[in-house]
């Protein structure tokens, strides 16, 4: 069977990388003394829903548009739903708050390669003046589940530039390159820095 001249085998697995994507993936990359410090370790912690939380019932959340018809429904979870429809009202109301930079990290921990989010939380970064050193330990919490994501080593850029400090990358790309030598993004980035 062909579709559009491809082998439906071809076709199937986005299908199925789409079925995957909202998967926990582990992927050992940092010692695990290594926490996030830029915010409350609420990574632990059960899930609230935002309606039941009091910070939030100003919002009105804004469910996803898939059109009338949508193609392939992908079946998120309703704690991954939740974090977009209130993340989608945030960003619309472009609201940069230390409830909407807590909400950047609850999206980017349920999705590590959501580009928006991460352009997003740039923005309130800087709008709050937050000490962005503190930032390095939440994206070394992202490279435990994501190294070869290109939108994590994009905001370490970003990161090293703002702060003016490359004293941590070498080490850190060396140990990213340890558990997987052939990471095209981290030998990227260390080129970057090497020649910065």
């Amino acid at each position: 069977i062909t579709a559009g001249g491809l082998p439906l085998r071809f076709i199937a697995f986005p299908v199925t990388f789409l079925a995957m994507a909202q998967q926990p993936v582990s992927i050992p990359v940092i010692p695990a003394d290594v926490e996030d410090s830029s915010d409350d370790d609420d990574a632990s912690r059960p899930f609230v829903p935002f309606s039941q939380r009091p910070e939030w019932q100003d919002i009105e959340p804004i469910p996803q548009d898939d059109g009338p018809v949508p193609v392939l429904a992908i079946q998120y979870s309703d704690e991954f739903r939740q974090k977009m429809d209130y993340f989608r009202a945030v960003l619309k109301r472009d609201e940069r708050s230390p409830r909407t930079l807590a909400l950047s990290k609850e999206v980017l921990l349920a999705n590590p390669s959501h580009y928006t989010a991460w352009t997003f939380r740039r923005r309130v970064l800087e709008s709050l003046g937050v000490d962005l050193v503190t930032e390095f330990a939440f994206t070394e919490v992202i490279a435990k589940m994501s190294p070869k994501n290109y939108q994590l080593w994009h905001h370490r850029r970003w990161l090293v530039q703002k702060t003016g400090d490359y004293s941590r990358e070498l080490d850190f790309t060396a140990l990213v390159l340890q558990h997987d030598a052939k990471n095209y993004h981290v030998w990227t980035h260390r080129q970057w820095v090497v020649s910065s």
